[in-house]
């Protein structure tokens, strides 16, 4: 017992040693923990003005982005603007043909849809172009092709149309024969046709695009030459030759480009093609023009409904000749 005695008395002599040693462990441990803290708070911190950071970064670039998607989109409505003073309107083919009318639904805000007309030397020449592609490539295109009718109809003087394909061609080679660093496969489909409204014949020529007479209980077509209208980038063109058709009273031409047929649509989700399409304009060709226009407008609605997006431009032409005004 005598030992147990001694122990117990040695350790209240270093009792207060003890106490020492437990209270500087505790205030080393309440340091290191408070270190911990201090770093774990420190790293929060840290992490937050990082995000804060990021976070202004990020709202710089969705304000810079909304203001170059402003700015684009408010070039693309002055563009617009520029087609639509270019483009022929409905009011001017009218002029030419009271019993008409132009559907032109654009995929995009520019189209590379476009239509044209002129009155010269006793005919009248009109034309549904497409130029490949859509959106703004189609829509320098279209203006390309524009200004290339103007040239060739008024500088050049020619005014049949297969005279006027071939022109247009000759014309490509020339603005854009010299690219040599550029790859230009984009080319213009369309269908042209001049009117003698005093002998009531139609001469026809196409670059791909058919010409659709409605006559009485059937679809007339006059296909297009399969020729390209374009930069030459290494294929064959040939030349383009005209077709003549005579005019009955009851006629109903229709030129188009092809995205109303192209388009998706329908229960199963397929396009609407060509037979679906000559169908619908034989069903419509006999009512007044603001009526089929309001047919093929719903109808393609229909078609598309709501799960459905635009894959191209739209546009039909479509013109009774035997309206033609003299005024």
């Amino acid at each position: 017992m005598e030992w147990i005695r001694g122990a117990i008395s040695g350790l209240y002599d270093q009792l207060p040693i003890l106490l020492a040693v437990f209270f500087l462990l505790s205030i080393l441990a309440n340091v290191l923990l408070f270190r911990k803290r201090t770093r774990r708070y420190r790293s929060d911190v840290h992490r937050m003005k990082e995000k804060e950071k990021e976070s202004r970064v990020v709202l710089k670039h969705r304000n810079q982005l909304r203001d170059r998607n402003r700015s684009f989109q408010q070039s693309l409505t002055y563009a617009l603007r520029i087609q639509r003073a270019m483009f022929l309107t409905q009011k001017q083919l009218r002029a030419h043909f009271p019993e008409s009318f132009i559907y032109h639904r654009p995929k995009d805000i520019v189209s590379g849809d476009f239509n044209w007309a002129r009155r010269i030397n006793g005919k009248i020449l009109f034309s549904v172009a497409d130029c490949t592609g859509h959106g703004v490539p189609g829509a320098f295109m279209s203006l390309l092709g524009l200004e290339f009718f103007r040239q060739i109809t008024l500088g050049s003087g020619i005014h049949d149309p297969a005279g006027i394909l071939n022109e247009m061609n000759r014309q490509f080679d020339i603005v854009l024969g010299n690219t040599e660093e550029i790859s230009l496969k984009d080319g213009i489909d369309l269908a042209i046709c001049a009117y003698d409204y005093k002998t009531r014949m139609l001469d026809y020529a196409g670059a791909f695009n058919s010409l659709y007479i409605a006559r009485d209980h059937e679809i007339l077509e006059i296909k297009g030459d399969r020729i390209i209208v374009g930069p030459d980038y290494g294929l064959q063109r040939g030349t383009f030759k005209n077709q003549s058709v005579k005019i009955q009273e009851k006629d109903m031409l229709y030129m188009f480009t092809d995205g109303y047929a192209d388009q998706f649509g329908g229960p199963e989700g397929k396009k609407f093609k060509y037979r679906r399409f000559r169908h619908l304009l034989m069903s419509i060709h006999k009512l007044p023009m603001d009526d089929q226009l309001k047919k093929l407008e719903e109808n393609m609605d229909d078609w598309m409904g709501k799960q459905e997006d635009q894959i191209d431009d739209q546009t039909i032409l479509g013109i009774r000749p035997a309206s033609f005004s003299f005024f």
